[in-house]
């Protein structure tokens, strides 16, 4: 029995000191070796990184076309036909397509509203604040950071009187 005893322990020294000479040579745990960047090396890396990301190519995620009717009364007069697609960054499609009927529904109740005021100022839609408003809801819809800008592939007016 002090046999079994005797040599259990000598296993468990072994074994412990086989763990502390993996994590010395591994450089983990306690061991690990802290290296103190200057403020030089620290905005190098930043830059690196940001570089690397800057040569992301963006994604682009298509929507179906939305339509928008414009109201005089009761009666539809005209109905706007908009092509539209978000460009963002590649880790961030698969968020954007989860949250696409939120985003189409946020899309609709704003053009609802902003085209029919829009129109009402001039005779042709304004492409480029529209691109600002569309990327505005689309950020307060599904969350900032998501969506790097909104193109309008097509914007249609149909009048039907």
């Amino acid at each position: 029995m002090p046999k079994v005893i005797i040599i259990a322990l000598a296993v468990l020294i072994l074994l412990a000191g086989g763990a502390v000479t993996l994590l010395q040579q591994l450089e983990l745990g306690p061991f690990e070796q802290k290296v103190a960047l200057t403020p030089e090396q620290e905005r190098a890396i930043a830059a690196e990184i940001a570089r690397k990301k800057a040569l992301e190519p963006p994604r682009y995620v298509d929507l179906e076309p939305l339509l928008v009717p414009i109201f005089k009364g009761d009666v539809v007069v005209a109905t706007i036909q908009l092509q539209i697609q978000i460009e963002t960054k590649k880790s961030n499609v698969s968020k954007i397509t989860k949250q696409m009927p939120r985003l189409k529904d946020a899309y609709i109740r704003d053009l609802h509203a902003y085209v029919p005021r829009l129109l009402r100022k001039q005779k042709d839609l304004d492409i480029a604040s529209l691109k600002r408003r569309l990327f505005v809801i689309g950020e307060r819809a599904i969350g900032k950071g998501l969506i790097d800008a909104v193109l309008v592939q097509s914007a249609m007016n149909r009048k039907l009187r």
